[in-house]
């Protein structure tokens, strides 16, 4: 039987079904008997299992939209158009050794914000799953009042940060504004650099250095600022780290000089000399290191190391952007309007690198570079922006937070095979009063509700913590607590890779922009099943019930 799910808080109706699940395995087999009756499978020029995984894909996302054995699984309509599916990647993927189709839900040749169908196939062309999240945005005129220039103006007025929309060339969709729980035609600026306007009353920097805008396109309102960036020749060296650990790491030596660079991983660390991210944004990365190594540099070098070995080796990534893409990070950073002396106690990814602040610790300047579990958490923000783009606010954006602290538990752990002995904090002693910042065992002792029933509602703002997502991630993270403890008769049912994997392919394959909870617990579920297809009954069923444990466990339908 296929999983439907009610509209959301985010618009869209999210459906899913897969060759793995029991209840699913009539629709699979009443599917497959159709097929020989349909053209574009009985009489196309080459058969599915010789054709590209794009061309099977589309044929049978449209067998499924069209057939009657699959009748909640509809493609909607409005009264003036019907909706197209648009293919916006292919990707194979190691882990489960499938290959994924997604497509992007279009009305009026008009994307749908945070729709996203996912089309799993095996190595024969085999339809293994299918998960759609679409919208219907029928009770709003696809055509703008407002120009792109007027959109644009919209922006710029809105205080009190200083905006660059220089060459960020707008793009109409229908978006579901969660406030008013109506669909806008919106044109949306993705990843507007903002700094403090010196000439406003503004208090505090911008939790963000870059935002998405989105803009009603007939009446000219700022329906949502989102913020995009998430707070918080080969030589072999040996040096001191920020905690007074020796760490071994590789440099560069180029033309006799030794510089905090590893070239097999493309990372490469930098001194900003305690300068302001916010304000001098344009002078980021700052000064390579040579040829002493500072202990912030070593630490943040040497974690990147261990970021990208987990990324590789675990996960299959190939570096935050899965192209081998450069991972560099700067140490000693200051943002002025938020920070005490020398003392800025954060952490963040700017859409482009790392950015560390330092904390006083027994009246020395400590680096948050030097907690490994900070680095994961930080750097994996870099995987979901490059990945399914969770907007950070509400629900999704507290799904953004839980998956970089899930990453940051996993990466701060690995070295330990037994999970009865790790550390379940993030950032211990860089919290308020040396506290840690969250923790998965009991997200209530930092302050985080650990169920869905105490979801705590707060304003979309800087104040209001854009919805709660440092708070409400908590809920999330204790549902991968549960995974990686869950214990029967047989023993511990995951290893910490398998529960890496799962929740690495639910954020990178079945998530998309606007995902709740939800969303979440529907694509662990796929991850899992694509990942133990070929196990045996008994042994999947285990695994399968533990995902749905852990998250019923903390509300989480």
């Amino acid at each position: 039987m296929a999983t439907l799910k009610k509209v959301r808080g985010n618009g869209l109706k999210c459906f899913s079904i897969h060759s793995a699940d029991d209840s699913a395995r009539s629709t699979f087999a009443a599917l497959a008997q159709e097929r020989p009756s349909i053209r574009a499978f009985s009489a196309a020029a080459v058969s599915t299992e010789a054709a590209d995984p794009e061309t099977a894909a589309k044929r049978y996302l449209r067998q499924a939209l069209e057939s009657n054995e699959a009748p909640d699984f509809k493609a909607p309509v409005t009264p003036t158009a019907e909706s197209r599916f648009k293919v916006i990647g292919t990707e194979t993927v190691p882990l489960t050794k499938t290959r994924t189709v997604k497509f992007r839900q279009m009305l009026h040749d008009i994307p749908v914000y945070g729709s996203l169908v996912t089309v799993e196939l095996d190595e024969n062309n085999e339809l293994v799953s299918l998960n759609s999240s679409l919208g219907e945005p029928s009770d709003v005129k696809p055509v703008a009042k407002i120009s792109a220039q007027e959109a644009a103006a919209s922006v710029m007025a809105n205080t009190p940060y200083k905006k660059v929309l220089k060459d960020i060339v707008p793009r109409l969709q229908f978006y579901f504004e969660a406030a008013r729980s109506k669909w806008r035609l919106a044109f949306i600026f993705e990843d507007v650099p903002v700094t403090v306007d010196r000439k406003s009353n503004a208090k505090t920097t911008p939790t963000a250095h870059f935002f998405d805008y989105v803009v009603d396109a007939q009446t000219g309102r700022v329906i949502a600022e989102l913020p995009r960036t998430p707070t918080m020749a080969t030589q072999v060296e040996t040096a001191m780290d920020a905690l007074n650990t020796e760490r071994q790491f590789r440099i560069e030596v180029n033309d006799g000089l030794s510089i905090l660079q590893d070239q097999m991983y493309n990372i490469t660390t930098y001194d900003f000399a305690f300068g302001d991210p916010s304000e001098n944004d344009s002078d980021l990365p700052g000064s390579l290191i040579s040829p002493d190594w500072p202990p912030a540099a070593v630490s943040a070098h040497a974690n990147a190391i261990v970021v990208a070995g987990f990324l590789r080796t675990v996960v299959k990534r190939n570096n935050i952007d899965d192209r081998g893409g450069a991972m560099d990070s700067s140490v000693n950073c200051v943002v002025r309007a938020d920070s005490t002396g020398l003392q800025w106690v954060n952490a963040y990814w700017n859409g482009r690198q790392m950015v560390y602040g330092q904390m006083l610790r027994d009246g020395q300047l400590l680096t948050l570079a030097a907690a490994l579990d900070i680095v994961g958490h930080e750097m994996f923000h870099g995987v979901t922006d490059s990945t399914s783009r969770l907007e950070y606010s509400g629900q999704s954006g507290a799904l953004n937070e839980s998956y970089s602290d899930i990453f940051g538990i996993l990466i701060a752990n690995w070295i330990e095979p037994d999970t009865k002995n790790w550390k379940w904090t993030i950032g211990d002693g860089f919290g308020r009063g040396g506290a840690p910042f969250r923790n998965f065992a009991d997200p209530t002792k930092r302050d985080q509700p650990d169920n869905m029933r105490d979801f705590r509602v707060s304003p979309n703002t800087y104040d209001g913590d854009w919805g709660g997502v440092h708070i409400n991630s908590g809920i999330h993270n204790k549902a991968c607590y549960l995974m990686l403890s869950a214990e029967d008769a047989s023993g511990m049912v995951f290893i910490p890779a398998e529960v890496a994997a799962i929740f690495y392919l639910a954020l990178t394959q079945q998530l998309s922009r606007t995902s709740q909870f939800a969303a979440s617990r529907s694509g662990a579920l796929s991850a899992a099943r694509s990942l133990y297809r070929n196990e045996p009954q008994d042994a999947r069923d285990r695994k399968i019930a533990a995902v749905k444990a852990a998250f019923d466990e903390v509300g989480i339908e």
